[in-house]
């Protein structure tokens, strides 16, 4: 039996416990006018056959996307080690030129990118910028000037920009705010991966130096560009779209049942619609400004580090050749710290408090590196520093992602955030300098400085939160789950409320389309601190 829109009059359906089974299993109308078995759902609340069916489907593809992203951006860090700035003339403010330009275009782009992925289909979008920038790296193989190695680095920033922000947001419209931050964070490894692999991959290219009458460090962008491309092309074949697309890898029941989980999981207010009224009710909204600052604190040292690592370590008086081999052990300690923080801040279902004790750590680090000389020290400091970061913007961005809601304004807010955090791209191709070595006291101490930033602006967001949450509790009273975990007589997916509930919220006159659109603004909505 299937419920029309016309009896959602008040977001309630009413099912009395003396009816037979067969109503009992009434479908409720999701936003693409397909049915949900309610009951099905109820019956299994955890969902485990289902999420590792999402996980095996979504996860490896999108993470080795942004792995390959990811490494097409920071490898010319690899590639002075082989040679570039040598070979191209390159002095120290054109090299660090090369590296900040990307971010230029890379923070202009992000936001349309993630509103057309809202309008477009992922497996049509996400190819197409991966095979452009795979292209455009490819092709940085060939420049023999400063101002060729600037156009591609510019022109790369624009396709990329797409991936990570798009990524993000993606996993955000398959999994609930719960499940969100491991997902996001396996994304977010394959950056650790990335510099994990890097050295030793650039290591092994650089003996290809002279085949073809080409130099090493350019057979860098060869081959990395070369992969990125192919990957690109089989991406338009194994990349899902949104769940309301209806997926094959995926039963009629089984999308049923991911839509209504995340329907429960945006509550009040939830909505899948796109609305420019999303879109300017996001930059309204004062934690997202202070989320951009944080994410801007994080990121400038993570891409410092990305860009100048190999050049650190050769510094603290390792040989060159070496020193590409020992960038890899502080990448996959990254790594296990990204991975292992994400199992347990979803487990307890917290994020700022993972965030400032990963900055702690990350700060003494760079304390170590400013005042100690002894080089095991500062090799461990590399550690600490390279380990710490990556856990904080995984988080950050799940922080971000489960406290914003409809999807539109979720979409937004991630783009925007992170285009915020990529200007952060600008300041760290020039605080590292040649001038500086080998100490790099300036780009150490900058970096201090963001993830002090980064504190101030997360400890902001915990508390601004946590008073919203009891403001809302005092005068709202503690929100339940609209949505049943049992055999129940009342089922409310829109979280619309009933007669009573809306002359309590204050919202008895407004519509429909009105209450989706309130999003996390709803007053039965409770943020994850």
């Amino acid at each position: 039996m299937k419920i029309s829109h016309d009896l959602f009059a008040d977001g309630i359906v009413e099912i009395n416990n003396d009816l037979d089974h067969q109503l009992k299993s009434k479908i409720i109308d999701d936003t693409s006018n397909s049915g949900i078995f309610v009951e099905e759902i109820v019956d299994d609340p955890d969902d485990k056959k289902l999420l590792r069916k999402l996980d095996l489907y979504l996860i490896p593809g999108m993470t080795l996307l942004y792995l390959l992203n990811y490494l097409d951006r920071v490898n010319i860090g690899q590639a002075k080690l082989n040679g570039i700035t040598t070979s191209l003339h390159l002095t120290s403010v054109q090299y660090n030129t090369c590296l900040s330009v990307v971010y230029v275009t890379y923070v202009a782009f992000e936001v349309p990118s993630n509103l057309i992925l809202k309008k477009l289909r992922p497996s049509v979008w996400i190819p197409i910028i991966m095979v452009t920038w795979g292209i455009i790296t490819t092709l940085t193989g060939l420049v023999n000037s400063y101002g060729g190695l600037l156009a591609c680095r510019l022109l790369l920033g624009a396709p990329e920009a797409g991936l990570f922000p798009g990524a993000t947001y993606y996993l955000s419209s398959w999994y609930t705010r719960r499940e969100l931050s491991w997902r996001v964070s396996i994304l977010f490894s394959a950056a650790t991966l990335a510099g994990t692999f890097g050295g030793i991959l650039a290591y092994g290219i650089n003996h290809m130096n002279g085949i073809g009458g080409q130099e090493g460090w350019r057979w860098i962008f060869y081959i990395e560009g070369i992969i990125t491309v192919v990957v690109g092309v089989l991406a338009f074949f194994f990349i899902s779209d949104f769940p309301s697309n209806r997926p094959k890898f995926l039963t009629e029941s089984e999308c049923n049942r991911v839509i209504v989980r995340l329907q429960r999981d945006a509550g009040p207010g939830g909505s899948e619609h796109f609305s420019w009224q999303q879109v300017s009710a996001t930059f309204f909204d004062w934690k997202l400004y202070v989320f951009s600052f944080a994410y801007i604190g994080i990121l400038v040292p993570l891409l410092s580090l990305s860009l100048f690592l190999p050049t650190i370590v050769q510094n603290l008086g390792f040989v060159s050749y070496k020193a590409q081999l020992l960038t890899s052990p502080p990448y996959a300690f990254a790594f296990i710290t990204t991975v292992t923080t994400a199992y347990f801040s979803d487990k307890y279902v917290r994020r700022g408090i993972f965030i400032l004790f990963w900055l702690v750590i990350t700060m003494i680090g760079y304390i170590i590196l400013i005042a100690v000389n002894n080089l095991g020290a500062k090799y461990f400091a590399v550690f600490l520093a390279a380990g710490g970061i990556p856990p904080c913007v995984a988080t950050c961005i799940t922080f971000l992602s489960s406290n914003t809601s409809p999807q539109t304004k979720r979409a937004t807010s991630l783009a925007f955030m992170i285009s915020v955090g990529n200007c952060g791209g600008i300041i760290s191709g020039q605080i590292y300098r040649t001038q500086d070595a080998p100490r790099f006291v300036l780009g150490h101490a900058v970096n201090l400085g963001f993830c002090v930033l980064a504190i101030i602006c997360i400890s902001i967001l915990m508390i601004g939160l946590r008073l919203e949450n009891r403001r809302r509790d005092r005068l709202y009273g503690p929100v339940t789950n609209n949505l049943p975990t049992s055999s129940t007589t009342v089922v409310d997916v829109f979280g619309l409320g009933s007669v009573d509930d809306r002359k309590r919220w204050g919202y008895e006159n407004m519509s429909e389309e009105q209450l989706r659109d309130l999003g996390d603004k709803h007053a039965a909505w409770r943020y994850i601190i």
